[in-house]
């Protein structure tokens, strides 16, 4: 796991659910966080899969850094202020980008 957040607690306790690594705080979209959980897998970027529901954070960071990246729907719409204000914007993104693969 990757989070933005800056509750370690939070993050622990999803990542112990799931037995899987975590690291909190991770400042998405910039590099640093992708890059320090790629050298915790010893992989190459190309191999690692970035999900995550937010375009201008887990999107944008996943392909900064040559991940793959795999945008979903929001589990919960209850979002923080900085997010909340970004959703319409991403719905606009989202729109167009059907749009254009309808036509193809």
């Amino acid at each position: 796991i990757l989070s933005n957040s800056n509750k370690k607690e939070k993050v622990e306790t999803v990542a112990e659910k799931l037995k899987i690594d975590y690291e909190y705080f991770a400042k998405k979209p910039l590099k640093k966080g992708f890059k320090k959980v790629q050298q915790k897998l010893q992989e190459n970027s190309e191999n690692i899969g970035v999900v995550g529901d937010q375009i201008f954070t887990d999107v944008l960071g996943g392909n900064r850094c040559k991940m793959f990246t795999i945008l979903v729907e929001p589990i919960d719409r209850k979002d923080i202020l900085i997010t909340a204000w970004k959703r319409p914007i991403e719905e606009k993104i989202k729109d167009k980008f059907k749009k254009t693969k309808e036509k193809k």
